[in-house]
């Protein structure tokens, strides 16, 4: 799973690279950024939380404790509706595309942007959107055929399939720039058909991700799902149940991304949408690899031990999954902190010397690695509600968390820019995790003693090891553009990985010369 997520985290890596490349740092790029990351926003809204908290808990519930012919035609009867819904939000968001694309940029004239050049963002962004919302569709067909793989504990295809709308996604960029060398928005406007390559084109590319599901699907025996419009099934309505208090914490989300974003069109710099938007996803990768692998692959045994009421069981399963979470999230976060400008202005300003364009993106990417650990706990921890079906308990967390992001963006955006956007997603984050840990141990006791933990101290003292190899290693050049550069990134990132690596094996050469001799084979490892 981690290297499916990993290739295709490293296929959007390049594929910002393109957007970077083919729409520069400039307000073509953030009418594009901002478009494109609203369809997942909308379906996070209409479907995208509920069916991450609810849907997987209750299939396996239903294929745990019903008969076959019973669970069988309660998940149909859940993915019946799910389909209609997402097909009437398509339609309807499609209707309201210029609205809400009015209500991201209802900040923007205190930018310094000109009313003309604010009015032509507008209007890209919003023909850029109606060609965009069919993703709504066919994000809710990619998730309801994930978590009906992931109840029948496959894990794999998935993680596989982003590749392809990646790769789609990056050709047509490609072509976009033979098409455009000079992009701006009033070409944009001036020539329709380059929206019609950029919209239709990166739509396309999710299409492609959901249809490559399907194969996976059949040979995963789910040919018993069948369209069943029964939406007053118990299974449906436990579902709204739970999904009530979801759509609560789902709709707190996107309203602190919404001011976030709003504020981010409105704040002093150069693309500063474009700028957090690319930290972001930067910041996302290690989450995804790692803790996305690790959540996808809890979660269903989370679910079970929960539904046969064994806590012993749960509490030792989350552990070990935090335990893998951070044992290498914490790596990554050092990397990312002190590498973070260096390897943004080679990555993105392609090394030039102009890196002062990417100077916001690479520091805003170090503000959000510092609070990476933060995050991935909180979403773990959200996970663990989840899959004890305490959803309300989970929109409370949410409910702090994004009222901290909120009150700490408008507090900070006016003195640190885009960069006090991404310390107040940090802090609030770090937070939030502290107080859903405490939660979650109010339940199940204590997550383990010393001896439970105690392989995250060896990854933290080659964390150590490694983020001062890399500090100093770095500093040896000074350099900030061209081969310079290249070489002070790459000789960091070889120092500090074999650093580590040499670190890790000397605490676990040291941990087996100090284990007692045993008249019994020691028990099998796992996360």
């Amino acid at each position: 799973m981690a290297l499916g997520t990993g290739v295709s985290r490293l296929t959007g890596v390049v594929r910002i690279f393109a957007v970077a490349y083919a729409l520069g740092f400039h307000h073509l790029a953030d009418a594009y950024n901002l478009a494109n990351t609203t369809p997942n926003m909308l379906y996070d809204i209409v479907l995208g939380g509920v069916l991450s908290a609810t849907f997987i808990p209750v299939f396996v519930d239903r294929l745990t404790t019903r008969s076959p012919a019973e669970a069988w035609r309660a998940i149909s009867s859940v993915v019946t509706l799910a389909l209609a819904v997402l097909a009437a939000a398509t339609v309807l968001f499609w209707a309201l595309s210029p609205y809400v694309i009015s209500a991201f940029t209802a900040f923007g004239h205190s930018s310094g942007i000109s009313a003309a050049e604010l009015a032509r963002e507008r209007a890209v962004a919003t023909n850029l959107l109606r060609w965009f919302v069919p993703q709504v569709f066919f994000y809710g067909a990619i998730s309801l055929i994930t978590s009906l793989l992931n109840a029948r504990q496959r894990f794999g295809t998935p993680t596989w399939v982003p590749i392809a709308n990646n790769l789609v996604s990056i050709a047509v960029l490609l072509w976009f720039r033979q098409v455009e060398a000079h992009p701006s928005l009033g070409a944009a406007l001036h020539d329709g058909r380059q929206l019609v390559l950029l919209g239709a084109g990166t739509t396309a590319g999710v299409a492609l991700q959901a249809l490559l599901l399907i194969p996976s699907y059949a040979r995963a025996g789910l040919g018993r799902v069948r369209f069943h419009w029964e939406p007053g099934h118990e299974a449906v309505r436990t579902v709204v149940r739970l999904g009530l208090w979801t759509f609560g914490f789902v709709v707190a989300n996107q309203v602190a991304l919404y001011v976030v974003l709003a504020l981010a069109v409105g704040a002093k710099g150069n693309a500063t949408v474009s700028s957090y938007t690319y930290a972001y996803a930067f910041m996302q990768m290690p989450f995804a690899i790692v803790a996305v692998s690790v959540m996808s692959a809890v979660t269903p045994d989370l679910s079970r031990l929960w539904a046969l009421h064994d806590v012993a069981g749960f509490r030792r399963r989350f552990t070990q999954g935090l335990r893998a979470v951070l044992s290498i999230i914490l790596p990554a976060t050092v990397g990312m902190l002190l590498l973070a400008r260096p390897a943004v202005a080679l990555l993105l300003g392609h090394g030039a010397s102009n890196a002062q364009e990417t100077a916001d993106t690479g520091a805003s990417l170090g503000i959000l690695a510092a609070g990476l650990p933060g995050f991935c706990s909180f979403l773990f921890v959200v996970r663990a509600l989840q899959s004890m079906q305490r959803t309300n308990v989970a929109f409370w967390l949410y409910v702090l968390e994004n009222g901290l992001n909120i009150v700490l963006a408008l507090a900070l955006v006016h003195s640190m820019s885009v960069r006090g956007l991404a310390a107040s997603l940090s802090i609030a984050y770090s937070v939030a995790a502290l107080v859903g840990v405490g939660v979650l141990r109010g339940w199940i006791g204590n997550l383990g003693g010393r001896r439970s933990w105690a392989p995250l101290s060896g990854s933290a003292f080659s964390t150590l090891v490694m983020g001062l190899v890399v500090l100093v290693v770095s500093n040896l050049s000074g350099a900030s553009h061209g081969f310079g550069l290249s070489v002070r990134v790459l000789a960091s990132v070889f120092a500090g990985g074999l650093s580590y690596l040499s670190a890790a094996m000397f605490m676990a050469a040291r941990d087996r010369r100090g284990d007692p001799p045993s008249r019994h084979p020691p028990p099998p490892r796992t996360w």
